[in-house]
């Protein structure tokens, strides 16, 4: 086989098919650790502990975002914007929840997202939107008195159930109308 140039793709002919190898440009930002490097896990942790003071002030701005979409759904209802802006919000609480150290308020933002995916929004009551946002905002507001661990466990653990009536309510009327199954049971 030819050596391949990491410059320009590479071609090797076959009697039945050609393989096309692309340039491998990463090649070139690649080097090799030595004895005396750091380690970058832990260069990456120490980091994160360095910027760990400023996540509470970060999850309030998300707060904040998250309590203005819900105000909007409020105002106008779930439309195709409402619901796309509530959702944005509770996904970015979502994602940011566990890292910056509010993995309960990471699961109700889940639970929300689940339902504003897969649930019939005609049949989602405001107020389980307004829990969720409640929630997660007590759920960063009161992260460092005794009990706000537990109380927040009990919190995600019972909007996880909510949510999953309300999805499965959803799932079970798509099943309804879908006929008979593939394959026998």
């Amino acid at each position: 086989m030819p050596e391949i140039k990491h410059d320009s793709p590479g071609v090797t002919k076959f009697a039945d098919h050609e393989v096309i190898v692309p340039p491998n440009r990463l090649k070139k930002a690649l080097r090799h650790a030595t004895a005396n490097d750091r380690d970058p896990l832990s260069a990456a942790e120490e980091a994160l502990e360095g910027l760990s003071t400023q996540f509470e002030g970060w999850m309030e701005d998300e707060c904040a975002q998250l309590d203005e979409s819900r105000r909007l759904v409020h105002a106008q209802g779930f439309t195709d914007a409402t619901r796309q802006t509530l959702f944005r919000a509770a996904h970015d609480i979502k994602g940011h929840g566990a890292t910056f150290g509010f993995p309960y308020a990471a699961e109700v933002a889940d639970s929300l997202c689940q339902v504003l995916d897969h649930a019939d929004l005609n049949r989602v009551p405001l107020t389980f939107v307004d829990q969720c946002v409640d929630a997660v905002r007590a759920i960063i507001r009161e992260h460092e008195h005794a009990h706000a661990e537990a109380t927040a466990r009990e919190l995600a653990k019972g909007l996880r159930a909510l949510a999953d009536d309300l999805v499965g309510d959803a799932a079970s009327d798509d099943t309804a109308d879908a006929g008979p199954p593939l394959a026998p049971d």
